[in-house]
């Protein structure tokens, strides 16, 4: 059983403990690399083939960007189940800008995931008729 003055080092030791804790969280601030939404992103163009086979679905493509904002390696993390599909994002986001990652002010490459989805357009709704 702790006495008095045990308990009172022992929760001003916690408080120190989760002080420290704190202050490096806050200093080792930390961002991931994401789409550098100032510069044109446009949506990868749907191929022909897939639209003409009705093929839609959505793609993850991890990115791997360099420093400098630009893509470098890529692969698909999750296929749509269209290969036509998977490399037409492929192909869109290696032209894409980044904002690469940063860590207490200082950029490095890193990985991150961007997600393209194919959605075939939907036909007009004919007007009701009077």
């Amino acid at each position: 059983m702790l006495n008095a003055t045990s308990r009172r080092i022992l929760q001003i030791t916690s408080i120190c403990a989760l002080s420290v804790i704190g202050a490096s969280v806050a200093v080792a601030s930390q961002t991931p690399p994401q789409i550098d939404l100032s510069r044109p992103h446009p949506q990868p163009p749907y191929p022909d083939s897939a639209q003409a086979y009705g093929e839609q679905g959505t793609v993850l493509v991890d990115v791997y960007v360099y420093t400098n904002g630009r893509a470098g390696k890529v692969r698909v993390s999750k296929s749509s189940g269209f290969d036509d599909l998977d490399t037409a994002a492929v192909e869109g986001v290696l032209g894409w800008r980044y904002v690469p990652a940063t860590r207490d002010g200082d950029t490095f490459s890193d990985w991150t995931t961007v997600k393209v989805v194919f959605q075939l357009p939907q036909p007009p709704v004919p007007a009701p008729s009077n």
